[in-house]
């Protein structure tokens, strides 16, 4: 007689959990809707810094939860300063695997015009395709070889400005928003 209570037990529970298991995902659909399309918390933009470059003319505005960086070299010619975010698995003195990343090349002088520079600088595999950021026309680069990575050039009097950004990890569509935002705020010289 035990036993069959015992049984009737253990097999109320499973039916139980199993029910549950089930039910959940249909009951908890409308707090994962909301969790989902939160935004980002570095989008307010009022608690921004500014970089700014007096020589170059180059300024633009960045979370003050992401840092400069002096210490990058993405850019053959240099990299004047990189404002980057680290995600949760990055590890230290590893290469750069998850965060976000705004890196300005130093200007380059140049006498060739934007499309033949940026085709002197890619290859036949790389996407080349035009840009408007803020008025300004800039060829967006994106290139794959040990990674994947997205420049974006412009010209002005005689200069070529740089852009490279990166985004990878679990908030990677966070870190594209957040780029979103500072490339609103990027400033050349005309």
């Amino acid at each position: 007689m035990k036993s069959s209570i015992n049984t009737k037990i253990v097999l109320t529970l499973v039916i139980g959990l199993l029910l549950g298991y089930i039910i959940y995902p249909f009951i908890n659909r409308e707090s994962r809707k909301k969790t989902s399309q939160q935004t980002p918390t570095t989008t307010k933009l009022s608690d921004w810094r500014t970089f700014s470059d007096k020589q170059y003319e180059i300024s633009f505005n960045y979370p003050t939860s992401w840092s400069e960086n002096r210490q990058t070299q993405i850019f053959e010619g240099g990299d004047l300063v990189a404002v980057e975010i680290f995600g949760e698995t990055q590890e230290q003195n590893t290469e750069f695997y998850d965060g976000g990343r705004f890196i300005v090349m130093v200007p380059l002088t140049t006498a060739d015009d934007l499309d033949t520079w940026v085709k002197n600088q890619t290859t036949v595999n790389d996407k080349i395709s035009d840009t408007t950021i803020n008025g300004r026309v800039f060829k967006k680069v994106y290139t794959c070889g040990l990674g994947c990575y997205t420049y974006y050039y412009a010209l002005s009097d005689g200069k070529i400005y740089g852009i490279n950004i990166f985004t990878e990890g679990s908030k990677k569509a966070e870190y594209q928003a957040v780029i979103d935002q500072m490339f609103k705020t990027l400033t050349l010289p005309k």
